[in-house]
C-alpha cells in the first residue's frame, strides 16, 4: 500500500507526486486503560527512489513523519495499516493525495 501526495515541507517548500509508505502501525494500550493508533511514514521523490538506496532519500517533514491517534478496539476496522492510511489522506501538509 502507498500514496502519492503533494507534501508542504514547511518554509515555502512544497514537493509534487512524492511517494508515502506507512512501514510501521501498530496499537498501544496505556496505563489507563486507553489506546492509540501509532504510525510511522516515509516519504520519497518518487517509488524509485524508495526502491533504490530507500534509507538514503527519505524526505522529513515533522507534520507527517510520525503520528499517534485515539483508537477504539470496539470500532469496525481492525487493521492498523488501513487507518493509518485513512488518517494520513487526511493530514493538512498533504495535497492531492491518491491511491498507488
Amino acid at each position: 500500500m502507498a500514496i502519492t501526495a503533494n507534501v508542504d515541507l514547511g518554509n515555502g517548500v512544497t514537493t509534487s507526486s512524492s511517494y508515502l509508505i506507512v512501514p510501521v502501525a501498530y496499537v498501544k494500550k496505556f496505563s489507563d486503560d486507553t489506546f492509540s493508533l501509532i504510525y510511522d511514514v516515509h516519504i520519497y521523490e518518487d517509488a524509485d527512489a524508495r526502491a533504490t538506496n530507500a534509507h538514503e532519500k527519505r524526505i522529513p517533514c515533522r507534520t507527517v513523519d510520525h503520528h499517534k491517534i485515539d483508537y477504539d478496539p470496539a470500532s469496525g476496522e481492525q487493521n492498523a495499516f488501513k487507518l493509518a492510511y485513512a488518517d494520513l489522506k487526511n493530514n493538512s501538509s498533504l495535497s492531492s493525495v491518491a491511491d498507488v
